[in-house]
């Protein structure tokens, strides 16, 4: 598979995933995790909250996150963008992917954006080009566009 399908194929699992678990650490590396409703513009991921909630406090401390959808797992680079309200693409979305959540909690005072620029992504289980009978985990880079299969060994 070339770099770019593999980033379509990315996009279009984004676009699919009702939910991700964020997990974020404080300057000193207590992580903390959360579930939470997830928007994509291509690579970068919105995602809303309460300011006075754990998450944004850590992301304040340590911009570095880890998404979780199922077998694709990121990190990625967050941080506090305003209120959800200032960014027509994220209402716009929010608003057929998440009618309740709009409703509920996107126009609430407390509210902000947090915004994840991906940097990484491993896919575990991908169907691979090996000729080894071995599972394998890809591994992409979405700085350097490259991609890496790490082949695992059978349990």
């Amino acid at each position: 598979m070339q770099y770019q399908d593999i980033e379509n194929k990315i996009i279009d699992v984004l676009e699919k995933t009702p939910y991700c678990t964020l997990a974020t650490a404080n300057k000193k590396g207590e992580i903390s995790t959360a579930q939470m409703c997830l928007i994509n513009d291509g690579l970068t991921i919105y995602m809303q909250t309460d300011k006075s909630f754990e998450k944004v406090k850590n992301i304040k401390e340590n911009n570095f996150v880890a998404i979780n959808c199922g077998a694709y797992n990121f990190k990625g680079r967050a941080k506090i963008v305003g209120h959800p309200k200032e960014n027509k693409m994220f209402i716009d979305r929010i608003k057929k992917k998440y009618p309740d959540t709009y409703k509920h909690y996107t126009n609430l005072e407390g509210e902000v954006l947090i915004k994840v620029k991906l940097v990484e992504c491993k896919i575990w289980g991908i169907n691979s080009n090996n000729s080894q009978s071995k599972e394998a985990i890809l591994l992409i880079n979405f700085e350097n566009k490259t991609t890496k299969e790490i082949l695992c060994d059978r349990m």
